[in-house]
């Protein structure tokens, strides 16, 4: 749009105190919401990291890995 930063914000403001509301939808879309729900249930689980195919393959075949 050719504005620079200065001019932009102050679109912003001067849009929201038109709307007396932010310009956009402030809430998480139900996609969004997921992904969260998904990094809250994996916190703290386990990872392997592994340097290349060799180590993944010595991994899987690791009879005493669960």
């Amino acid at each position: 749009m050719g504005l620079n930063p200065t001019t932009a914000i102050n679109m912003f403001y001067k849009r929201i105190v038109a709307n007396g509301a932010l310009p956009f939808n402030a809430s998480l879309s139900e996609e969004e919401r997921a992904n969260l729900r998904f990094l809250k249930a994996t916190e703290g689980t386990p990872v392997t990291e592994f340097k290349d195919a060799k180590e993944v393959a010595d991994w899987l075949n690791d009879p005493d890995e669960d």
